[in-house]
């Protein structure tokens, strides 16, 4: 589908995200946000003023990048490829299906790793083919990958499954969404450090904040039975008050 509408907007001349590029650069001229300063402008900020002005800009750019990547069919895409793997149990009998993970893990490196570097390469140079052509080796790079990084882990897992790695990750996984939400406080924020920092140091950095995450979730798990939000979340899906604490009989 989305190979098909990156067809029909190019043939047509229709850019479906320009109601959200218009809108962005209408808060930019609000905000005295140009394109000579966009690169600096948060490094710069004298307040947080500033930095909401700039992520208001920013949060319509990922807006004009949603629509443009029609992520939404894509996310949609793996919510179904999610939900047959949980209708079907295939999480809960991984010892039975070694020969397709194998299988699945093989195909996805060998055509994932070099068409992903194709994909990288059309990336850096403008869709030099077109949109419909971009979309299309977006689609038969990424999937193949991640699902052969998913294969993998799952193989590395029936070979050590008594190893202390499963416990750690476990804890983080069990307060995915306290923790995810979490880190947009710091969103645009941070240490002041997102102008100022290279490539690697941000690599090492989000290395560190997970480590962190991984920590804070083990300790918060030993005297609580769910994270802060998926507490809420689950008196709110099943209609009725759960006890949060461990040591406390529901």
């Amino acid at each position: 589908i989305p190979v098909v509408i990156d067809a029909l907007t190019a043939f047509f001349g229709i850019r479906l995200s320009a109601p959200a590029v218009r809108a962005q650069w209408h808060y930019c001229n609000l905000y005295g946000i140009t394109e000579e300063n966009f690169g600096y402008w948060l490094r710069d900020a004298g307040c947080y003023k500033e930095v909401f002005q700039f992520l208001v800009q920013g949060a319509l750019v990922r807006v004009q990048e949603f629509v443009d990547g029609n992520r939404y069919f894509k996310v949609f895409g793996l919510f179904i490829l999610g939900f047959y793997i949980g209708r079907n149990r295939m999480y809960a009998g991984l010892e039975t299906r070694i020969g397709l993970l194998k299988t699945i893990t093989r195909l996805g490196f060998l055509i994932g790793l070099p068409l992903s570097l194709l994909y990288a390469w059309s990336s850096m140079n403008g869709h030099p083919w077109g949109n419909a052509m971009h979309t299309l080796i977006y689609t038969i790079s990424v999937y193949p990958l991640g699902l052969a990084y998913l294969c993998g882990i799952c193989l590395f897992y029936l070979r050590r499954k008594e190893a202390k790695l499963w416990s750690c990750l476990a804890a983080p996984g069990r307060m995915a969404l306290t923790n995810f939400i979490g880190m947009f406080l710091f969103y645009g924020i941070g240490l002041c450090w997102g102008a100022n920092v290279g490539l690697i140091q941000t690599e090492v950095i989000a290395f560190l904040v997970y480590i962190f995450q991984i920590l804070f979730s083990r300790l918060w798990l030993f005297g609580f039975r769910f994270g802060l939000l998926e507490w809420i979340w689950r008196m709110l899906t099943y209609g009725k008050k759960f006890e949060i604490r461990n040591n406390v009989r529901a």
